[in-house]
């Protein structure tokens, strides 16, 4: 009698066979939102790599991201104290004068801190191909130490 741990003639290892077994993988749909990789060829359809990119970068860096429309870097605006000139009581004015400058001087350093993020997030996207492309460019020595996504 044949030991059930060895197959017997004309018998097969069951795991041996499945592993053998190809199973069907379907292909993968991409996701709303997902961003393409970035590849320098003719047709490589640039803008639909800006658009996606833009929106995912928008929802995750808020007013960051808006150097994809503006081509500059975001700078929020200066609270004028015209805007506070409901306030009848010097305290009152005073104090939401502070806020105003707390939140203004907050929102400069997000932005400043969220540059080099900004800079990785893009160029998680980018194919091989154009990273070399990028780094033929004359000022890439300059961006690449300030991490700066604008320069």
């Amino acid at each position: 009698m044949a030991s059930q741990s060895t197959p017997t003639k004309g018998q097969t290892d069951k795991s041996t066979w499945q592993a053998k077994k190809k199973t069907y993988v379907p292909p993968v749909k991409k996701q709303p939102g997902e961003v393409p990789i970035l590849y320098l060829h003719k047709g490589s359809q640039f803008h639909v790599f800006m658009d996606a990119i833009s929106k995912a970068a928008m929802k995750e860096y808020g007013h960051s991201a808006k150097m994809f429309e503006t081509n500059v870097k975001y700078v929020p605006s200066l609270p004028n104290k015209a805007s506070f000139a409901f306030l009848t009581d010097p305290d009152d004015f005073k104090a939401a004068w502070t806020e105003a400058i707390k939140s203004y001087t907050k929102e400069m350093l997000n932005v400043d801190t969220q540059a080099p993020k900004l800079y990785s997030f893009i160029w998680q996207y980018l194919s091989v191909g154009s990273i070399e492309e990028i780094k033929q460019h004359k000022d890439f020595a300059k961006f690449s130490v300030e991490k700066d996504p604008v320069a």
